[in-house]
């Protein structure tokens, strides 16, 4: 009888203490830092319809972040995000211009100085697994917007030494990301989230050679299979539900006559 008057206790005040650290409901906002990693962003030419591959680089990545918790278990959010990405080698693999790096004749692939970075501006919409009572809940979301794709490089692509090749330009396309990670509840306001974002795109910009004869013209490809792993934290200004009013005071009993 004892044990049981003592796990009854022990429930009640597990369960007020997950209830004393529940989330509020409401705004939020959040920022996240993390590592950026993106496959190689392949490009058409309209001019000669030549086929180059770029190379983009590891690097980093950040997020700011204004949410709105409608629930426990849904929320949506406006997010702005940066994405690094400084350019590799860059390779012709179809076309007039010929393959690179394969024969003495075509000669080595080049890395011309500069990069491909990533804006983007999203609308997310976020599902909380589980409870607010637990302490780490997984969560997925889905989200539409605007990527602006800046390509800012200028080099040498082929062995050529009198070919100079240079893009300074960029383009704002519609994108979607998925988005999956972990919530960890650090106080009643505060969680740390590793998140997971996936996101694609596509991206062109506008070209300069000073060869009329190795001209491409504009490149548009695809700005995709775009991986980021951020950690974060999110702070929630919503206020606290109200406490339930009192129960009201009870009737005295009318005596008999």
């Amino acid at each position: 009888m004892k044990l049981k008057l003592l796990a009854s206790v022990a429930a009640a005040g597990l369960f007020a203490a997950g209830a004393a650290s529940a989330e509020p409901d409401g705004w939020y906002g959040a920022v996240d830092a993390g590592y950026h990693i993106i496959d190689d962003i392949n490009t058409e030419s309209t001019t000669n319809g030549s086929n180059w591959n770029w190379e983009v680089n590891d690097g980093w990545a950040a997020f700011a972040r204004l949410g709105y918790r409608f629930n426990p278990n849904w929320r949506v959010e406006l997010e702005g995000g940066y994405r690094s990405g400084d350019i590799g080698t860059v390779r012709a693999v179809s076309g007039p211009q010929g393959l690179c790096n394969i024969t003495p004749a075509t000669g080595p692939c080049y890395s011309p100085e500069g990069d491909i970075t990533s804006t983007t501006l999203m609308a997310n919409v976020i599902y909380d697994f589980g409870y607010s009572a637990w302490g780490i809940r997984p969560f997925v979301g889905l989200g539409v917007g605007l990527n602006r794709v800046n390509t800012d490089t200028v080099g040498r692509l082929r062995q050529d030494p009198a070919v100079t090749f240079a893009a300074d330009d960029s383009s704002t396309k519609f994108a979607a990301q998925a988005i999956a990670g972990l919530a960890w509840a650090v106080s009643d306001r505060a969680n740390i989230d590793l998140t997971y974002r996936y996101l694609t795109g596509d991206a062109e910009f506008a070209t300069f050679t000073n060869a009329a004869s190795n001209s491409f013209g504009e490149m548009a490809g695809d700005y995709d299979q775009s991986h980021t792993v951020t950690l974060g934290l999110r702070y929630a200004f919503g206020a606290e539900p109200a406490a339930p009013p009192p129960p009201p005071p009870a009737q005295r009993r009318r005596r008999s006559a």
